[in-house]
């Protein structure tokens, strides 16, 4: 009887197992789908727009990385956020094992990896694929002067060398609100400068009015018909080591504004010299005549009149081609990451500095070298004879 007991009970556990075993398979398998349908969607979106996927993901990098990551990360990934807390390090971890995104796209490919990179797929899925409104797509060189023209500038100003355009659906909430606004009013593009940092906030929800500080000429988003006006404030900073785009960006916005005069401020060109320069302006007669009179400032109080219509991207990087041979490889290897450990790279090169001075100061160091070069000396002459 109570071997029969046993034989029961070892039955009852084994079966016990079997079922455990079978949930743990099917919730692998059920993880594993939905790790192949992301790889899908990932893969499509880089493999129609690699540019606009690598400067989208470039910005996100670069507010994550940001001190001030709590305006400028916004949306935040939800899925770091545990117990209503953003756990930073969590997510500047996964950020910083992020490859290339050539070899994120390589790595599609082998099903069976999916799993050992699943948070980084679950990163950049969420926001290249998940925040899908609005798009990036970019715009071919030879239609950047068509765009820029646009914006009616007189002065020259340095070109970019990316322009990506913002794209939104025409049933999206925000462009049916455009359109209404739009409709009694003329239109017109400007520019506006801005930290690196802010782009990924301004691209989901649009330029705001309360994050920018109280300055001479009130409160409002503040744009100029002038691109050269506004790349001072378009501070350049660090996006993603490894972008084919460059390390090092500056963004500069062209939007389309209503022009609605009850929410537009327009001012006149400030200079250190008075009102006198500015008469002396309108009174040019050479190709800039009209500068005076042309040249101005809007400050938008009313954020709903204000639509990014396209990025301006400066790389002060150049894009280098990888994978051409073996010693490039390792060499932007290299350089991605020292772009990606800034902080080691700034200690070891202060190290070396320190180390250089103190061998330049050490008198037996010194003894010891004079003595090598003598005996270099030596040996050299003796070669000659």
């Amino acid at each position: 009887m109570d071997e029969e007991m046993e034989a029961l009970s070892d039955t009852g556990t084994n079966c016990n197992m079997a079922a455990n075993s079978d949930t743990l398979s099917d919730n692998n398998q059920a993880k594993l789908d939905t790790l192949e349908k992301k790889a899908v969607h990932l893969r499509l979106v880089l493999e129609k727009d690699f540019k606009a996927a690598d400067i989208k993901w470039s910005l996100f990098v670069a507010a994550a990385f940001s001190f001030r990551y709590e305006n400028c990360l916004r949306p935040f990934p939800p899925v770091f956020i545990k117990n209503g807390i953003k756990d930073m390090d969590e997510l500047l971890s996964v950020i910083s094992e992020v490859p290339a995104l050539d070899l994120v796209l390589q790595q599609l490919d082998n099903l069976d990896n999916l799993t050992n990179i699943s948070d980084i797929l679950d990163l950049l899925f969420y926001v290249l694929v998940r925040l899908k409104e609005p798009s990036l797509r970019t715009v071919p060189p030879e239609t950047h002067e068509a765009i820029l023209i646009n914006a009616h500038s007189l002065l020259s100003a340095p070109k970019p060398q990316y322009i990506f355009q913002v794209v939104s659906s025409n049933n999206s909430n925000a462009e049916l609100k455009w359109k209404e606004l739009s409709k009694d009013h003329k239109v017109f593009y400007a520019y506006h400068g801005n930290r690196l940092e802010n782009f990924f906030s301004i691209l989901n929800f649009g330029l705001q009015q309360h994050l920018n500080k109280m300055t001479l000429m009130g409160s409002g988003v503040y744009l100029s018909s002038e691109l050269s006006l506004c790349l001072p404030y378009s501070h350049g900073g660090f996006g993603w080591g490894a972008s084919c785009i460059g390390g090092h960006l500056s963004c500069v916005a062209m939007c389309e504004v209503i022009d609605a005069p009850e929410g537009i401020n327009y001012q006149k060109p400030v200079t250190n010299e008075g009102d006198t320069a500015y008469e002396g302006e309108k009174n040019n007669t050479s190709g800039d005549q009209n500068l005076g009179t042309r040249l101005v400032h809007y400050v938008v109080t009313n954020c709903d009149l204000i639509k990014v219509r396209y990025l301006l991207v400066y790389a002060k990087q150049p894009t280098s081609m990888r994978f051409s041979t073996t010693s490039s490889s390792r060499d932007a290897g290299l350089r991605q990451w020292f772009a990606r450990h800034k902080l080691f790279s700034i200690l070891l090169g202060y190290g070396l500095m320190l180390a250089t001075i103190g061998f330049a100061n050490n008198q037996p160091m010194q003894y010891y070298y004079k003595i090598l070069l003598k005996k270099l000396d030596v040996a050299i002459s003796n070669a000659k004879m």
